[in-house]
């Protein structure tokens, strides 16, 4: 079995004039959002094996609160400069890619990408909204390799509920 919780970043500032979308940083709410999110996982045991983030400024300040949070170590903890506000495809790749050893992967990125990848992901029958800033959805798959992941997970369950 794996285990995918997709996670949007916490929200951030607005871009200050003249600068760029990808080093816009966590704004206060967006720091108490991520905190809120990782003591939730924390308190539901779910606590991934590999947390892969995209570079920009928000979704590391989200992946370094999580870290700190869930005591992961830092070779736990991978930068991804290609998941910026990567497609669904791109981010479907590139949880395809994780070798099989990782039973419990956690993704940092950019909406629409995550939450489209999310809907791909779950069952037809289960209808949830856009993930929100600092929102996160763990779904479970019947799989022994990553590169497997072709079907709809056989379980999920999304914050907040």
């Amino acid at each position: 079995m794996k285990r995918l919780t997709l996670i949007r970043h916490a929200h951030a500032d607005d871009k200050p004039p003249g600068g760029s979308d990808f080093d816009r940083p966590l704004s206060t709410r967006g720091l108490r959002e991520a905190g809120a999110l990782a003591r939730y996982l924390l308190d539901r045991a779910l606590v991934p094996d590999l947390l892969i983030a995209s570079t920009a400024r928000r979704t590391q300040q989200t992946a370094e609160i999580l870290t700190q949070v869930l005591a992961l170590p830092a070779q736990r903890v991978q930068p991804a400069q290609h998941l910026y506000v990567a497609s669904a495809e791109v981010l479907l790749r590139a949880v395809r890619d994780v070798q099989p050893d990782v039973a419990h992967l956690a993704i940092v990125a950019h909406n629409p990408g995550v939450s489209d990848l999310m809907h791909a992901l779950l069952p037809e029958d289960v209808e949830i909204g856009e993930l929100v800033t600092a929102g996160a959805c763990t779904l479970t798959f019947e799989v022994s390799s990553w590169s497997d992941l072709r079907s709809s997970a056989t379980g999920y369950a999304s914050y907040p509920g």
